[in-house]
């Protein structure tokens, strides 16, 4: 049997707790977008009305290969906000196929 590395157990453990992580936010993202529907649904609106409400996000910024700070990017949709989401986690789920074959490759 071969041994799983420090490393290599902080990358498995980091993916399925961001996927944990995202498919919470996913789950109250439907949950409240639902109740909005059936309770608030607006009668009228322009384009720049979210009935949702909007999600803001941060992107981390490096310098030199150090932590610089962030980007703040405001108004994004919870419909938009939910792509991402499911991209982000399809993208962990093949990180994590790719860690597995990794490590069966290690015990052959």
């Amino acid at each position: 049997m071969a041994k799983v590395s420090k490393e290599q157990a902080r990358q498995i453990y980091n993916r399925y707790s961001q996927i944990e992580d995202a498919e919470e936010l996913m789950e109250k993202l439907k949950d409240f977008t639902h109740e909005v529907l059936v309770n608030d649904k607006p009668k009228l609106m322009d384009n720049r009305y979210h009935p949702y409400g909007t999600i803001e996000l941060h992107v981390p910024t490096f310098k030199e290969g150090q932590f610089d700070g962030s980007y703040r990017i405001v108004g994004i949709s919870y419909p938009s906000a939910m792509r991402v989401l499911k991209n982000h986690i399809k993208q962990l789920k093949r990180e994590l196929a790719e860690l597995q074959n990794n490590l069966d490759q290690c015990q052959n």
